[in-house]
């Protein structure tokens, strides 16, 4: 009897319960028949167990990668064998399932797989289907081959079969398995060693594949994070030749084509108008140390470039391989400062209180050049509230989301304004800082400078202003390029400037260029019918600061402060209700709460009899209430701004 015959007489005693030698058959098989006793029908005609469509979809997602890798070599080993009757096939290892993923053979030998279910997305695991080549291949972690009678169904009778595990290449763990199946007289001893080779193959592939799409995943996100960033990037070799530049160092230098594979100097050379400029950058590049935040200007035919340079150093074994370069514009760090710390406009003319008829004039006229380029005058007392307008202006121009500064050209020695208002650069004098230092016309470049008391800058000032005011430039003290800015000036003043050029203390060619469009606003004591909105309004708005519950004003608090002439004006009733409501601790601000200067007509008023008191109040509530009616010229509106119903303000209107 041949080694054929005996396998299958010993496969038939084993099914049918007899006992066997499991000397006469390999110690794998011999477990595999005996695990597979236990749940497989020997004489089963073909397998039921199949994958839901979707289910199988999901399936295939999941093993995406070793599908596309490993489907190109089962057709290329296919081809190359092109012998009829052997199956290729790819299977996944699912815990204890073994699903059928890919199937490549001749017309033939896949009619007759699909006669016993043997297609993709059927389970072939050895609690199913029994023993076979794959099934003992996974659960050993080995490479095998089974021959006929080796397989536990009898449908696989006359079937060989060569398996090998694959492997995740990186964490080692058993993901599928490739087959090679036919007929025994097509599958040779030698198959089983092709199929480990081509296993090996699959499993450097995939290694390779991920390893292409981690270097493309990093490329991308290098890529996108150069290109995002703000700030210009220069990657440049030992040799001076750029490796790399992104999109904002392209803009900021006017580069209009790809310099990588150029030099660096010899393209800044083609876009930079002087040799200076080019030699200046030239010398910072080559320094063999790294470089922080090295202030330069390069003109260019657009006009000057100024910029913070830094270099970092490429070092491979102790050798110098290249240097990156960042190239950070200073009107965009600047405008990022002045963005931060400078934008201090927090009022609109919607927070403007009051209804007399000039100071609304004031307002409207405001408004309507709040977005002219002109320059606009601000001429009042001091604590009227020019400061106010100058935000207010700001806020409602175009100009709203850029910067806004306030300089108190009274408050800054004469020394220091020039580089308040110009800024510096590195050593113009004794303290200077390292890199110099911008001044607030550059950080408030596309905003508003408001320059309040203006009549108090020094005479040598007035005429630097002058000039940048004309040429739309400034020069840094100490510095020689120029700067190119664009700045709205408001400026304020509580002298007459018109007396102070006369005097000599004032340019008159300045107070000419400043006074384009001038807005006079009246003091405190000639708008006296808002002084009672203008009571109620801080009472609410001081407490809510100072974290105090709500109170009122009397009558005869109101007619104190209305009758008072405040030489501070808004700023000086502001203290004043600030006083009082610290030191109330009553619900009701009284006139024992003002200071004795304002209270000094006290006396007039507890002299007034009953009946003139409340004619007194009366007057001054119905040219509120004529005010307020011809500001809205709306009666809903007006009882809203007075905190009545429409019903108590008709009645009202028609008690005058």
């Amino acid at each position: 009897m041949d080694a054929f015959q005996r396998q299958r007489e010993l496969h038939s005693r084993f099914i049918n319960g007899e006992e066997i030698d499991p000397s006469e058959i390999r110690s794998e098989i011999f477990e595999s028949w005996k695990r597979s006793k236990k749940t497989v029908d020997p004489y089963m005609k073909r397998n039921t167990e199949l994958l839901a469509e979707e289910d199988f979809k999901r399936l295939r997602l999941k093993y995406k990668e070793i599908i596309e890798i490993t489907v190109p070599v089962m057709q290329n080993l296919y081809d190359m064998i092109n012998d009829g009757g052997i199956e290729i096939g790819l299977v996944a290892a699912e815990k204890e399932n073994n699903y059928i993923l890919e199937i490549i053979g001749d017309e033939l030998a896949l009619r007759q797989s699909k006669y016993i279910n043997c297609i993709p997305g059927s389970n072939w695991a050895e609690h199913i289907t029994g023993t076979s080549a794959s099934t003992v291949a996974l659960f050993e972690d080995k490479p095998f081959q089974i021959y006929p009678f080796e397989n536990f169904v009898c449908l696989l009778k006359d079937n060989t079969q060569a398996a090998a595990p694959i492997h995740d290449p990186e964490t080692r763990e058993i993901i599928g398995a490739l087959t090679i199946a036919g007929n025994f007289k097509l599958v040779h001893p030698h198959t089983l060693g092709m199929t480990v080779a081509l296993v090996n193959l699959i499993e450097k592939q995939i290694m390779t594949t991920r390893v292409q799409k981690k270097a493309e995943i990093e490329n991308s996100y290098k890529t996108l994070l150069i290109e995002s960033a703000a700030i210009g990037l220069i990657a440049i070799d030992s040799k001076m030749m750029v490796t790399h530049i992104n999109k904002k160092a392209m803009q900021t230098f006017g580069f209009s084509k790809d310099i990588v594979g150029y030099n660096i100097i010899s393209a800044l050379s083609e876009v930079f108008e002087t040799f200076k400029s080019t030699k200046r950058f030239s010398d910072v590049l080559m320094c063999d140390d790294c470089v922080t935040d090295e202030l330069i200007n390069i003109s260019s035919k657009s006009g000057t470039i100024r910029c913070a340079i830094s270099i970092r150093c490429i070092d491979l074994n102790e050798q110098r391989i290249g240097k990156v370069i960042t190239v950070q514009e200073m009107s965009r760090l600047d405008t990022m400062i002045a963005r931060t710390i400078g934008n201090n406009a927090r009022v609109t003319f919607n927070d403007l209180i009051g209804i007399n008829e000039q100071f609304l004039r004031c307002i409207e006229n405001a408004i309507k050049v709040s977005d002219s380029r002109s320059s606009i005058l601000l001429l009042g007392e001091s604590g009227t509230g020019k400061d106010l307008f100058a935000q207010s202006i700001h806020n409602a121009s175009t100009r709203s989301n850029q910067p806004y500064f306030a300089i108190n050209c009274a408050a800054i020695p004469h020394e220091l304004i020039g580089s308040e208002l110009f800024g510096y650069v590195e050593g113009a004098f004794t303290g200077a800082k390292k890199n110099g230092n911008p001044g607030k016309f550059e950080l408030a470049n596309g905003g508003t400078l408001f320059l309040d008391e203006i009549g108090d800058m020094p005479l040598d000032m007035q005429t630097s202003l002058l000039r940048v005011l004309e040429e739309k430039a400034i020069t840094r003290i100490g510095g020689q390029a120029s700067i190119p800015i664009d700045v709205r000036i408001i400026a304020a003043t509580n002298k007459n400037l018109k007396i102070e050029f006369e005097k000599g203390n004032f340019r008159e060619d300045l107070y000419y260029r400043l006074n384009v469009i001038s807005i006079d606003i009246p003091p405190l004591r000639k708008r006296r019918t808002d002084i009672p909105l203008l009571i109620d309004h801080m009472i609410k708005t001081t407490s809510a600061r100072l974290g105090k519950l709500p109170v009122n004003a009397d009558t005869s608090y109101v007619l104190a402060c209305t009758l008072y002439d405040w030489p501070g004006n808004v700023r000086e009733l502001q203290n004043v209700i600030e006083r009082s409501i610290n030191l109330s601790n009553r619900k009701l601000l009284t006139t024992d709460l003002l200071p004795e200067h304002i209270t000094k007509n006290n006396n007039e008023i507890d002299n007034l009899h009953e009946a003139n008191l409340k004619q007194y109040s009366k007057t001054i509530e119905s040219e509120i209430i004529k005010a307020c009616i011809k500001k809205y010229a709306n009666v809903r509106k007006a009882a809203k701004e007075l905190g009545i119903s429409k019903s108590t303000l008709y009645r009202k209107l028609n008690q005058e």
